[in-house]
């Protein structure tokens, strides 16, 4: 009877391993990943662990199972991601100890240019630290602070009018690492009176929810576990022309709609991110222009800034490889700011290229 229970136990697992196999043979092999936001495992024999992890059936349903179990069971730290109260997804910070080479690239530029002012962006890890129940992480405030003690830029710094914010805002999302166009838009008041220009209130914009099922790139790193949120954009009537230069492409559009039906919805702020952009804001009389050099981050904050200056130029370091001393007099800029998160600005260290 023994025997005969173990051909069978032996039976059942063999057919699931068949069952498995003929499964991951014919199904049909997704290239990217929408739910985690990232490319999938070519088949490689090297590679063909990962290859499989990538691509068993169910996979989706498996990981959300996986999920749905660590933060069952108290995990408050999932895949670099703290679970936080209020179903927020706020992504780790950790210190960049190689920062003097940024530091040394902000000062050599603003010496040359000392209009360059300088906003670092806090994240959610500070300004929403009430929502963490557990946090392990470099203290931001600390690292915002040391920053602006070392550089000889003009600095804009957002930490206590955000702090005071975000009491009766949403300044982050909770399922992405972006401010929402709410944060970006306090943002763009708090510039506004640094820089003495009169700013627009928000009843003067036509505020439109674009999106209710916005899922960011925080839940694509602990899939399962997040809640669609809303996008909204802010418009004015102003008359842009706005110019992908590299790409060769115009629209008369800060944003891209299209990607309203994509993952990557916050990538309708000036559709996603560009070596450089040349927006001219025709409605407007004045001839002052600015430079805004910048991550992700600035592609909702621009929207709002384009409204007071003639021409707006926008570089992104990770993809502008030609010398920004030269654009600068080329382009007889007025006024320049560089706008980043911190955690981006420490991660990816491309101001380093800044000559």
């Amino acid at each position: 009877m023994k025997d005969k229970s173990n051909k069978i136990f032996i039976m059942i697992i063999l057919l699931v391993n068949i069952i498995f196999m003929f499964s991951l043979i014919i199904s049909k092999k997704a290239l990217f990943s929408e739910e985690e936001n990232r490319y999938l495992e070519k088949f490689s024999v090297k590679k063909i662990n990962e290859y499989i992890t990538d691509h068993f059936p169910f996979r989706n349903k498996f990981i959300a199972l996986k999920n749905k179990t660590q933060k069952k069971i108290g995990k408050t730290y999932i895949n670099d991601i703290y679970l936080g109260k209020d179903e927020y997804l706020i992504p780790s910070f950790n210190d960049n100890y190689n920062k003097h080479y940024l530091i040394n690239a902000l000062n050599n530029f603003s010496n040359k240019y000392p209009i360059t002012e300088l906003m670092i962006v806090p994240d959610s890890t500070l300004i929403n630290n009430d929502k963490l129940i557990r946090y392990n992480g470099a203290d931001q405030e600390k690292e915002i602070k040391y920053l602006y003690q070392k550089v000889k830029t003009k600095n804009i710094n957002l930490i206590n009018y955000f702090l005071e914010e975000n009491k009766n805002n949403q300044l982050y999302y909770k399922t992405d690492h972006h401010w929402t166009t709410k944060g970006a838009y306090k943002a763009y008041v708090f510039y506004c009176k640094e820089k003495n220009i009169p700013f627009y209130k928000e009843e003067d914009f036509n505020i439109k929810e674009v999106s209710n099922d916005f899922l960011g790139t925080s839940s694509s790193k602990v899939y399962g576990l997040a809640n669609k949120e809303s996008i909204y954009i802010y418009d004015t009537n102003n008359k842009f022309n706005v110019e992908y230069v590299l790409e060769k492409k115009i629209t008369e559009s800060l944003y891209n709609l299209d990607y309203l039906n994509k993952k990557d919805k916050y990538a309708l702020f000036l559709d996603n991110n560009h070596a450089l952009i040349k927006i001219t804001n025709e409605s407007i009389n004045t001839d002052n222009n600015i430079l805004i050099i910048k991550n992700s981050y600035a592609n909702a904050f621009i929207p709002f800034i384009a409204n007071h200056y003639k021409e707006i130029y926008v570089i992104d370091m990770r993809y502008y490889n030609n010398m920004v001393s030269d654009f600068v007099e080329e382009n007889k800029i007025d006024n320049i700011l560089i706008l980043y998160n911190l955690n981006n600005l420490y991660s990816d260290l491309s101001l380093v290229k800044l000559k």
